[in-house]
């Protein structure tokens, strides 16, 4: 999630489990917590691919983060002694914002490897909320700012942060539902009939979703609604190939994005290039993660630092939103149709 939504998920809980006792100031100490895991970032690896495949690792583990508590626990009682008078409640309000923003993550597309460093498969992605969610993150902001503002007020305006506290995890419960459904509905589409099935919201709601289907030869991809009976709208079809064309051996780094991508990956050959391409994120033929790793020469496809490939998604974006919008409005024709008898 955006650093943003990040910060108020963990001043919300903080100042649910701090405020009452340590006042305002608990809001700050949650929101910078929740967002020391993203400092991983900053961490140059070298490449383009090991930079992306490498980010939400160690620091998203929630394995270090348990074991990093007591010590960032003690390192704020220190500069906030206040709170070291209820270090118990400190320790759980710090482990909390650290393991809720791995755990938010993990409900996104990117996926989040939240058991590192143990050999647990790719990295975890349930996907339930878009990277960046108005509606989330105003609930969170709410209880926030409501708190903050009233915090000379009779209640200190705790009750109401943790009312919308807990309307934004039932906000999430309801993604994790509309992507089972949506999941369970596009099993049975023949447009992904023998496919693997990968299922997310689109950007900035929860209401229609993208639907993504991968074999060993081919990709499909469309768009569905949640409510109705409506089926997957603008689906294209294409080739894709699982295998590096012209190398025996990829770089260690493409096979890491490989197993990243948990196999919704294609690699291409152009111009003499030779690209992979994570599927899950972006919309055909427009895919953010998309890497140049070797180049033909004498006949030979040799490898090359990997390097990502800059995309304009001005002219696309309208195409995107267009389609988005007509999925929705033909879903609502035809539930309405449906409501009627078809008059």
């Amino acid at each position: 999630m955006d650093s943003i939504t990040q910060f108020v998920l963990g001043a919300s809980i903080s100042g649910a489990l701090l405020g009452p006792r340590i006042g305002a100031k608990s809001l700050l100490i949650g929101g910078l917590v929740a967002t020391l895991p993203d400092l991983d970032s900053f961490i140059p690896l070298g490449n383009a691919i090991d930079n992306m495949t490498y980010h939400r690792g160690f620091s998203h583990s929630i394995l270090v983060q348990t074991a990093l508590t007591p010590a960032i626990a003690f390192i704020i009682g220190k500069i906030v002694p206040s709170t070291w008078m209820h270090k118990k409640i400190l320790l759980l309000t710090i482990w909390l914002t650290l393991v809720t923003h791995s755990l938010l993550d993990s409900l996104t597309t990117y996926g989040t490897q939240i058991f590192w460093p143990l050999n647990a498969g790719p990295p975890v992605a349930h996907p339930s909320i878009f990277i960046i969610d108005p509606i989330y993150t105003l609930l969170l902001l709410g209880g926030v700012l409501t708190m903050f503002f009233a915090r000379k007020t009779i209640g200190g305006g705790f009750r109401a942060n943790q009312i919308l506290l807990a309307a934004s995890t039932a906000y999430l419960a309801i993604g994790l539902v509309g992507n089972a459904v949506v999941a369970s509905r596009a099993a049975a589409d023949p447009a992904f009939e023998n496919m693997r099935i990968h299922v997310q919201p689109t950007p900035f709601n929860t209401l229609l979703w993208q639907v993504t289907g991968i074999s060993d030869d081919g990709f499909a991809s469309g768009f569905m609604s949640l409510f109705g009976n409506c089926g997957i709208e603008h689906v294209v079809s294409t080739s894709r190939q699982k295998s590096a064309p012209g190398m025996l051996e990829v770089p260690a780094s493409v096979k890491r994005l490989e197993w990243f991508t948990d196999g919704f990956y294609t690699y291409a050959e152009q111009d003499g290039k030779l690209s992979i391409t994570d599927l899950r994120i972006g919309f055909y033929p427009s895919f953010p993660f998309s890497f140049e790793f070797a180049r033909e020469k004498n006949g030979k496809m040799i490898a090359q630092v990997p390097q990502k490939i800059t995309l304009s998604y001005q002219d696309r974006a309208s195409d995107i939103f267009a389609m988005m919008g007509d999925t929705m409005s033909s879903c609502s024709t035809l539930q309405t149709k449906e409501d009627t008898g078809g008059n």
